[in-house]
């Protein structure tokens, strides 16, 4: 059968990068042919494209403290921040029962006058699960590298296996153990292996139109130094809903996380062991606009308590951004 040249002509007019072009114009112009009694076999090409698909999300932020918690370092002062995320993500079936996805994100968040601040992050995840007819396992790997201020900041290595299930038809369960190791570039003393475990539940009120979720882990992190072996137990609550908004579906959540930080060792600059508490509370709202557009609004509010003085302190951070997703 002829292909129709204007339809890849209309497809080459978007404006779009031209790796996505040109997948999403195959896609485009096989699903044409398919309407039309084409050959149905897909060849690996198309498996290919109809695996990918794609987020993009660019706004700004408002932040009244800028800070690393990972350092226990903050400004003091506030900042306006661009930010932007990219993410190409391709997932596919293996065999009855198997699933497969390895996803590559970059995000960046630039401050307006505080640039010792601006962190750059590349994550690399996958993950393959399988359905055994009554439970889900699988396992996870993540790798992340984080520059702060344009220099070698971070690398995180993780591997989490886990597995999930319902009980009934309102209650989803998803339990996991995780084992990471991280590497702070110039501060040797932090770099540490971790050890994690928790559970979430999930309460579905009306399906995925309304939930609760809940959740509880335990954290060990051995440092290289002493002084930064802690264990921590971790709390969170979230609410999930979507309502209808032009016709589309908006999702609106609220949120709130707990965390309770036993360190082992004296800290020197206080001459005590450490006692640390943070919560955060969380409000997110986004809002469709077209099919593949959406505009998003968030808010969290930071309470972090520490003896040690650079690690307590309070911020608010407000971001609007316009995402997209195809």
């Amino acid at each position: 059968m002829m292909r129709n040249p204007m339809n890849k002509a209309k497809c080459y007019k978007a404006g779009l990068p031209i790796l996505v072009m040109a997948l999403m114009c195959s896609a485009h112009v096989q699903a044409q042919e398919d309407e039309r009694g084409g050959d149905q076999e897909e060849t690996p090409i198309q498996t290919l494209v109809s695996g990918l698909s794609f987020h993009i999300t660019a706004g700004a932020e408002y932040n009244s403290n800028v800070s690393v918690n990972e350092l226990d370092v903050n400004a003091g002062n506030s900042d306006v921040a661009a930010k932007l995320s990219a993410q190409v993500k391709f997932e596919q079936e293996f065999g009855k029962g198997t699933e497969f996805d390895i996803r590559y994100k970059l995000s960046t968040t630039t401050h307006s006058e505080f640039s010792r601040f601006d962190i750059l992050t590349h994550l690399v995840s996958t993950k393959i699960e399988h359905d055994f007819d009554g439970f889900k396992a699988g396992v996870s790997y993540q790798f992340a590298d984080s520059r702060l201020n344009q220099t070698d900041f971070l690398t995180l290595n993780q591997i989490s296996p886990y597995a999930s299930m319902y009980f009934g038809k309102k209650t989803y369960i998803r339990g996991f153990y995780g084992y990471a190791d991280k590497a702070f570039e110039g501060s040797p003393g932090r770099d540490s292996q971790v050890n994690k475990g928790g559970a979430d539940a999930y309460y579905f009120l009306d399906g995925v139109r309304q939930y609760v979720q809940g959740g509880y882990s335990y954290e060990d992190n051995d440092a290289q130094a002493a002084e930064f072996d802690y264990r921590a137990h971790k709390f969170k609550l979230r609410y999930a809903k979507r309502v209808d908004f032009l016709g589309r579906q908006a999702k609106l959540k609220a949120g709130w996380r707990y965390e309770i930080r036993d360190y082992e060792s004296v800290t020197p600059s206080i001459g005590a062991i450490r006692d640390d508490d943070r919560h955060r509370f969380q409000l997110e709202a986004e809002l469709p606009i077209t099919d593949v557009f959406y505009g998003q609004i968030e808010f969290e509010h930071a309470i972090y308590s520490s003896n040690l003085p650079s690690a307590d302190y309070n911020r608010s951070i407000v971001a609007v951004s316009l995402g997209a997703e195809f």
